[in-house]
């Protein structure tokens, strides 16, 4: 005896030749065998739409009323409508199957996929003898099979330009005047850009021409007239190339909605004739053709019966066939017309577009009804039973097959009737009203399985040929090795079919997937999908029905009652981060209000599939990024502690790019390198809720381990903020280093840093904001190093803010209190190695504090030139080895000299007189120690070892005085010099006692000067 376990009761070619998505493809008896009762509407004509009445009527009721209505022009034009794959076709179809046999009747039947104009014609005039219809015939034949689609797709734009080129504005209404004539629409379909992009593979005149030559695929949908997507309205590929007055109406397109509308319009108003001028069959042939039939069966007593599939898609012949259709049979009391029935299947929005005449018509001929097929099961009990005796028939054909099928005839054999396991498997998986069983659905699994498949606009919609392509021929045979390898629902089954919510089908609840994903069993994610779909999404744990779980080869689980039941509730936490006793998630037991239940809806809805719209995410972001920031060490390594809008301006908030969220809203714009990244669990989704929860200040209802873990993330991304912070902010150990050496130069221009000065000093020199440094020797100085020095100073102490937060440790959030030595010092030595900024790349906070610096190369040099040349020039009146005390003692004893005996300069003896009292306390031994340092610096010195010793030259503190010692000693020069000369111009006697006294101090003070020159021999 076969078991369940992993049983498949058909075989995929009995599935592929029984269920046909066609009507008309599938013979007779799988036709018959297949059918089920379609639920039809009938509905009230209301101008160009129609309301439904909510009265349901059968198929034998919209037979009874086709064949029995009466009318006085002879004629009924009654439509079945509905959206595509509603069933229109096939209710045309079984129509046609159940019309009783009579020799009185004449049925043309025109097949949707065979909409081919020479097929139309010919089913329309089969059987016709009349040379008229015969030369219709052979026009159309000999118009579609000498020529190709392409050539075809040519002449029929071709013609659709002609017939709108001869419009004009009088004959047309509203904006279509703006586009009549040679100059309006005609253009875009003249202009070879434009024409180009109109007879691209796919597009609407194409695709046409292809249906024109050669009947369609069963699959193969068309548009049944032109749509604003048709228009050529690509601007970057057609206006360099068009015509100024194509470009015109081209830009009056693209400008205005209402007049692509009117285009549309146009197009569609127009296109028949240029259909029939391509096919020889304008000037009114087929409706004289068709008046022809008429007249022919009139003659024989016969009734036309035409059954049309999809009238939308025998464009090209559509207005001439309705108004043959619906002429009156009657002329004078007699019948000259054979009287004609159509049943035509339309799309509600084609419906709309029929011309007044043949809506008038339909009113008149069927009382001002049609019958609906846009079918919405939203009564649950009715709607399962109708989609289980749907799907029931068709399971039953898969397993029995068509030739089985059509070999019974009118009976057909229920293939459960004989099965071995059939007592097992409908109680497992259920049967029909009819006995058919379901395997391998069960009625959740189908009723959830169609709404999957259901229009996004209409999750409740019945859509026959939807739900058989995609959904039951897929499940049969896509899921036929699965099923008997024990892997059912596959992958595949699992990505193809998601719980539609907007039909009230819940997914599977995330603390059911968690708990699942927590036993890390292979066979975790068919478990998952099965509770769904098979047992209707269970709000707890628990094991398949044991026949389901048979058949599909799923071991049961050792489920802990207590595990899967709501936790309890528990007092409140008081820290976000301190852990709370479990509590349950539903609102019922805690009474959440409801906008934040919804939130918690929303979440559930994200992890089986949903977008997460931006609210949830936000919040989700923001305590993640937050517990980051606030569970910080900044004391490992010291830094400055950071608040949340620091960490933010940072580049670490509530954004995709800090927190990456599958599926949730803005995260495409996110890059890939977000360090926190959740992808689509259910362990995600419960943790999302109790981070909303906390956020809520929802306590009690937040799970202790989701807290525990969120405190373990911030752990472990609070390093992560660190390295990014560092990153964004710039202060990466190379970035310190440029900032610390920009700190230094500017040190070294206020004299408080500089080359082979001990680390210490510099230490205190490169952290040091500056305020109360002074340079006593700026008369010394040059105008361009006093300038480069001011200018740094007033940018410093943002400099020194930021090195001191990145490597000290502050009070709260507040100043640096201590810096880190520790650190800091390695990275002092390496700034110290270099003393300027040539390639050098600065971070952008220390880029104002060294724009000063910029002419370091020409300012250091130009300072130590300045200063060897002070020197020299003091050095020629005050060599090495002089007392500075007899230098002036002697200096002033010549000024005396020079007052007594009033020689010439004597006027400048008061201005000599007052820098000697202005450097009265001049060091002038310090010019030892300034003449040394500057030796230093010597022609083998290059790069940067030049620089260094520049640098320790002229960046220390010299004697306030040094300035005014040269203008001392250089003025004293000048005036002896000259008094000497105007003595002796005197002629001065050794006899004088004043006179041999200037002639001494004059005699010292030229050896002095002397012994200055030949020391710098």
């Amino acid at each position: 005896m076969p078991e369940l376990r992993d049983y498949v009761c058909w075989d995929i070619e009995r599935v592929v030749s029984s269920i046909q998505t066609e009507a008309v493809v599938a013979s007779s008896a799988v036709f018959l065998a297949t059918h089920t009762d379609l639920q039809i509407q009938r509905a009230e004509i209301d101008g160009r739409s129609f309301n439904n009445t909510g009265q349901m009527v059968s198929e034998r009721d919209v037979l009874r009323d086709f064949l029995g209505r009466k009318t006085a022009t002879g004629t009924v034009l009654m439509p079945v409508v509905g959206e595509s794959g509603s069933g229109k076709s096939h209710l045309v179809r079984w129509v046609r199957e159940k019309l009783p046999a009579s020799d009185k009747r004449k049925v043309i039947y025109l097949e949707k996929s065979k909409t081919s104009l020479r097929h139309v014609i010919e089913s329309l005039l089969e059987g016709v003898d009349d040379e008229e219809v015969a030369q219709v015939r052979a026009d159309v034949r000999a118009s579609t099979s000498s020529t190709d689609t392409s050539t075809l797709a040519l002449r029929l734009i071709n013609e659709l330009m002609i017939a709108l080129a001869g419009t004009t504005s009088a004959e047309l209404r509203g904006r279509q005047r703006q586009l009549a004539g040679p100059k309006g629409l005609a253009l875009i379909l003249q202009d070879p850009v434009l024409q180009d992009q109109m007879l691209e593979e796919g597009e609407f005149i194409p695709r046409f021409a292809e249906h024109m030559l050669s009947d369609r695929d069963s699959d193969d949908e068309r548009p049944a007239h032109f749509t604003v997507d048709h228009l050529p309205l690509n601007v970057t590929s057609a206006m360099e190339g068009v015509a100024a007055p194509t470009r015109v109406i081209l830009r009056l397109l693209l400008s205005k909605p209402e007049m692509r509308d009117a285009a549309v319009d146009l197009l569609n108003e127009y296109w028949e004739k240029s259909v029939q001028a391509t096919s020889s069959l304008g000037g009114g042939r087929v409706l004289d053709a068709m008046k022809k039939v008429r007249e022919i069966y009139a003659r024989q007593g016969k009734e036309i019966v035409l059954l049309v599939e999809d009238f939308a898609l025998i464009q090209g012949v559509q207005r001439d066939l309705l108004d043959a259709i619906t002429e009156t049979s009657q002329r004078e009391g007699r019948t000259v017309l054979a009287p004609m029935r159509t049943l035509m299947a339309i799309t509600s929005g084609y419906f709309h577009d029929l011309p007044e005449t043949a809506i008038t018509r339909i009113e008149a001929s069927t009382g001002g009804h049609v019958y609906n097929l846009d079918l919405v099961l939203n009564n649950e009990a009715d709607g399962i039973e109708a989609i289980a005796s749907f799907a029931g028939r068709y399971l039953n054909a898969a397993r029995v097959g068509r030739k089985e099928l059509e070999a019974a005839g009118k009976s057909v054999p229920n293939k459960c009737d004989h099965c071995l396991v059939r007592t097992a498997c409908h109680d497992a998986f259920g049967k029909s009203a009819e006995g058919y069983g379901l395997y391998p659905f069960n009625r959740p699994a189908l009723r959830r399985t169609v709404h999957a498949v259901a229009p996004a606009d209409r999750p409740h919609a019945f859509v026959p040929r939807t739900i058989l392509s995609r959904a039951l021929i897929p499940v049969l045979t896509e899921g036929y090795d699965s099923i008997q390898e024990g892997s059912f629902p596959d992958e595949e089954f699992r990505n193809r079919f998601k719980s539609n919510r907007d039909a009230g089908d819940a997914p599977l609840a995330g603390r059911v997937r968690e708990q699942i994903d927590d036993l890390h069993e292979a066979d975790g994610a068919r478990r998952k999908k099965l509770l769904e779909f098979w047992s209707d999404s269970p709000t707890e744990l628990v094991n398949l029905e044991p026949g389901i779980a048979a058949a599909f080869s799923l071991p049961d689980l050792s489920i802990d009652p207590g595990r899967t039941k709501a936790l309890p509730q528990t007092r409140r936490a008081t820290s976000p981060l301190e852990p709370v006793v479990d509590g349950p998630q539903g609102s019922g037991e805690l009474g959440l209000p409801r906008s934040l239940q919804k939130r918690l809806d929303v979440v559930e809805g994200w992890s089986s599939g949903g977008g997460l719209p931006t609210t949830e995410a936000s919040t989700v972001r923001s305590v993640v990024s937050r517990a980051a920031v606030y569970r910080q060490d900044w004391l490992n390594p010291p830094v400055k502690p950071l608040g949340v809008s620091d960490a933010g301006q940072a580049g670490w908030g509530n954004r995709a790019n800090t927190v990456s969220i599958e599926g949730a809203a803005a995260q495409a714009l996110a890059g890939d390198d977000s360090p926190v990244i959740f992808k689509r669990t259910a362990a995600n989704s419960e943790f999302f809720k109790s981070l909303i929860l906390l956020n809520a200040e929802a306590l009690t209802a937040v799970r202790s381990q989701d807290v525990v873990r969120l405190a373990s993330m911030a752990d472990r991304y609070a390093r992560v903020l660190r390295k990014r912070v560092t990153a964004q902010a710039q202060l990466s150990d190379d970035d310190l280093v440029s900032g610390l050496r920009v700190s230094l130069m500017g040190a070294a221009l206020a004299g408080h840093a500089h080359p082979h000065m001990p680390v210490e000093q510099l230490y205190t020199a490169a952290f040091d904001l500056g305020q109360s440094w002074q340079r006593s020797d700026g008369s010394s100085r040059t105008e361009m190093w006093q300038r480069s020095s001011n200018a740094h100073m007033t940018k410093r102490e943002a400099l020194i803010d930021t090195l001191r937060g990145a490597l000290g440790v502050g009070q709260g959030i507040g100043a640096v209190q201590v810096i880190d030595a520790a650190r800091a010092l390695p990275l002092l030595r390496r700034a110290a190695e270099r003393w300027e900024l040539d390639d050098v790349e600065l971070p952008r906070w220390a880029q104002d504090a060294a724009q000063p610096l910029a002419g370091w190369r020409m300012l250091v040099p130009a300072q130590h030139a300045q200063l060897v040349s002070l020197l020299h020039d003091i050095r020629q009146c005050f060599p090495r080895g002089e007392r500075s005390a007899d230098l002036l003692s002697q200096l002033d004893a010549s000024l005396r000299v020079a007052a007594e005996l009033g020689l010439e300069g004597g006027s400048h003896i008061s201005a000599i007189r007052v820098l000697m009292d202005e450097i009265e306390d001049a060091d002038w031994a310090s010019l030892t120690l300034l003449e040394r340092d500057l030796a230093k610096l010597t022609d083998g010195l290059e790069g940067p070892a030049a620089l260094a010793a520049a640098l320790q030259g002229v960046v220390p503190l010299r004697d306030p005085q040094l300035a005014g010692m040269h203008q001392l000693l250089r003025a004293a020069d000048a005036f002896l010099t000259d008094a000497l000369q105007a003595a002796e111009a005197r002629g001065q006697t050794a006899a004088s006692t004043a006179g041999q006294q200037m002639g001494a101090l004059m005699d010292t003070w030229q050896q002095v000067t002397q012994a200055a020159s030949g020391d710098r021999a």
